[in-house]
């Protein structure tokens, strides 16, 4: 039997069931909505979480729970194994059914909501919604929004269609005339209507009221982008009203229809007291670099010198074991961002021929962001879900050492504040019971813990995902200098870097090797180039410079007001670059579209690839675009842009940070479809020559010569290689 964990809509596009499996039950290779009455039956690829694991996981289109004709339709969740009917997913007490969502299936909307049926099971009901005003565009004025949109083809030729603000809680309405082109409306509804004296938040729905035809919901559906209510985001606008001040804004609903929410402003205080706190707390970081970095990388060097020697006491230079085992270290393998998707790519390669660990420095989701391949185990150091928590002593012993640094990690390297001393003990551990094999690092801080606590026989290779330049602390600077001499290779991603990294290493025995990332597969068809719409990917920090790119499509959204940008990826700078959207009044053609699983699929409904990044360790996220079919406009930052893109055929270069260049380069792009198909289609070639068939056979040249050469006679004889790409 399947346990239903959670049921929901993920991003607005996907029905997702997550469950848990009991024993026996690794046959089960579907999830089966099965339709009541005419509703057809669907199958959807039923996956586990991982060798051993009892979690399972499938996800379904909404699109294929449409009903046919516009009708309603239901389905209950079952899961089977092939050729058998299958049985009924259960709904235990705890499993939690996500909120209804509306999608769009050609002109008609569909309500999908999870819910549990009377036999105790999970079921989705797809309910058909009355037609609706799509809208296409917000504008916030002083005291009015302006809504554009279109109407529905049953409705165009109304004589008279009216604006109407509806209040949630008792159903007062304001009203405001619409004027009609064809079928586009335009509405002006003043808000200082909405700012009521009340001591609650209000919620004012729209809608129209059109003679003849009654009320349509505003909604905006037909966009691709599902989930508004976390994505677009309206200037507020204060307006005082019988001596009250509220603040009032638009706002989507999580079923993407159009409100506006009315709040009263609580009186300020404390103002100078606010602004005091950041300056006092620049002056104690900047204490503690002073002070308290210089003692943390003392510390890490006696603490990693000390670990040494006990990893090394008994123990002597003779391997047992099987050498080709490979174990890969990762900071956070459940996580999302480039490296961990790129090193998730490559192991599934090596797995074909090697036995792969992932050794995952921490774990902090149940699921990982990105699904693990097939036949690779993973390994969490830190596992810090409440649910891996022990009880007892070592629950105690966990909790305190937890709460002490680490003083193994490097403390210039970005990700020693997510490590501990409980860490460190638990990565000596495992390092403890290394034996032969490969050890690989992702970044600086590990890879430098690979070449100083690696066991005798274990072979070691550190992974460079960022260039050269860009380790800018001197006591990281200093560590890669010294310690990375001690790595039996090390490969990076561009040819820079090899030269950059060779003058480093010119008298260490250190391999180097100059390899870049494999494309990784995604889902998606080669884009049409026909959507009015730039893409950017990447995690919301400075390094990717999204702050310059907002500021470029500043001058395009003013030329062609009709385009939008998307940017995908979370981060630390969200808050700050959705306030520099509404600074440039670009809430209506800047989107920060969240993370996703599927960005294939968003490049795939785009038509250029904009990269604004400040530095770059290769700029992987280039050739997945050029994989979809999308010309680049992008900075020659360093690096790897200028390595990927030719310009004048699969893209643009222009000065780093010039956001001028940038604007125009996509406006140029923008304005000429054939330069676009021409660059798309050079593109799709290009991303060809990074195919994960021949990346990976790099990698495997790379480390069969390591292990060929581990033999103490092969190593004195072993010359570094000048040349850097393995044969």
């Amino acid at each position: 039997m399947v346990v239903a964990r959670r049921v929901d809509v993920l991003e607005g596009r996907w029905l997702r069931m997550i469950g848990e499996c009991g024993p026996g039950d690794d046959r089960l290779a579907h999830l089966v909505l099965r339709g009541h009455d005419a509703a057809p039956e669907r199958r959807v690829a039923l996956g586990l979480a991982g060798e051993g694991s009892r979690e399972v996981e499938a996800t379904i289109d909404l699109a294929q729970l449409s009903p046919p004709a516009g009708a309603s339709g239901a389905w209950e969740l079952h899961v089977a194994s092939d050729g058998e009917p299958g049985e009924r997913v259960a709904a235990g007490g705890d499993t939690a059914l996500g909120a209804a969502s509306v999608f769009a299936a050609g002109t008609t909307l569909y309500r999908v909501r999870p819910y549990r049926t009377q036999e105790g099971g999970v079921g989705v009901e797809a309910e058909a919604l009355p037609p609706h005003a799509e809208v296409l565009r917000v504008l916030v004025e002083e005291d009015a929004a302006v809504v554009e949109g279109t109407l529905p083809a049953s409705v165009v030729g109304s004589p008279r269609v009216e604006l109407v603000a509806r209040r949630r809680s008792d159903g007062e309405q304001t009203r405001a005339p619409a004027e009609l082109t064809g079928e586009r409306f335009r509405a002006r509804m003043g808000l200082s209507g909405l700012a009521t004296d009340r001591e609650d938040d209000d919620v004012w729905d729209l809608e129209l009221d059109v003679e003849g035809a009654g009320r349509l919901r505003l909604g905006a559906h037909h966009d691709a982008i599902p989930n508004k209510r976390d994505v677009v985001v309206f200037p507020a606008r204060r307006l005082r009203r019988d001596g009250a001040e509220r603040e009032v804004r638009p706002f989507f609903t999580i079923e993407n229809n159009l409100s506006i929410r009315s709040t009263p402003v609580a009186p300020a205080g404390g103002g100078a007291a606010r602004t005091a706190k950041p300056a006092a707390r620049r002056r104690r970081t900047t204490l503690e670099q002073r002070v308290a970095v210089p003692l943390a990388i003392g510390a890490h060097r006696a603490a990693t010198r000390l670990a040494a020697l006990l990893l090394r006491r008994g123990r002597g230079p003779q391997a047992t074991g099987d050498a080709r085992k490979v174990h890969v270290m990762l900071m956070h393998a459940y996580g999302m961002g480039g490296t961990i998707r790129t090193t998730l790519n490559l192991v599934e390669r090596l797995a074909e021929s090697h036995e792969v660990e992932v050794i995952s420095m921490v774990r902090r989701r149940e699921r990982p962001f990105f699904a693990f391949p097939p036949g690779i185990t993973v390994t969490a150091v830190d596992d810090q879900r409440a649910s891996a928590a022990p009880a007892g002593v070592r629950g105690r012993l966990r909790r305190l050492l937890r709460a002490l640094p680490s003083v193994l990690m490097h403390p210039d390297d970005q990700a020693f504040s997510a490590c501990s001393l409980w860490m460190d003990v638990q990565l000596l551990r495992r390092l403890r019971s290394l034996r032969s094999g490969i050890l690989i690092g992702t970044r600086p801080g590990l890879n430098v813990l690979a070449a100083r606590l690696a066991p005798p026989g274990v072979l070691t290779v550190g992974q460079e995902h960022m260039n050269f330049s860009a380790h800018r602390r001197p006591g990281l600077s200093a560590a890669i200098r010294r310690d990375y001499a001690k790595l039996d290779a090390l490969g990076v991603l561009t040819a820079d870097d090899l030269r950059d990294y060779g003058d480093l290493l010119r008298a260490a025995p250190t391999r180097l090797a100059s390899i870049p990332n494999a494309l990784p597969p995604l889902e998606g068809d080669i884009s049409a180039l026909e959507a009015k719409v730039v893409v950017a990917a990447g995690r919301l920090t400075r390094q990717k410079g999204f702050d310059l790119l907002i500021r470029a499509f500043a001058r395009v959204a003013r030329e062609h007001p009709d385009w939008q940008l998307r940017i995908y990826g979370r981060g630390r700078e969200h808050d700050a670059l959705q306030r520099l959207i509404l600074d440039h009044e670009l809430y209506n053609n800047v989107f920060l579209m969240g993370p996703t699983r599927r960005l294939g699929e968003a490049f795939s409904r785009a038509s250029i690839f904009a990269l604004s990044s400040r530095f770059e360790g290769f700029g992987m996220v280039i050739v997945e675009a050029m994989s979809k079919g999308l010309p680049v406009a992008s900075f020659d930052c360093p690096r790897g842009p200028s390595e990927i893109i030719s310009p004048d055929r699969d893209g643009v270069l222009v000065p780093a940070g010039d956001v001028e260049a940038l604007a125009q380069s996509l406006i140029e792009l923008i304005e000429d479809p054939q330069r676009r198909r021409r660059y798309g289609a050079a593109a799709v070639e290009k991303a060809r020559t990074y195919d994960l068939v021949e990346i990976g056979r790099r990698w495997q040249v790379l480390l069969d010569d390591l292990v060929a050469e581990r033999t103490p006679r092969g190593r004195d004889a072993r010359t570094r290689s000048s040349a850097g790409t393995p044969a």
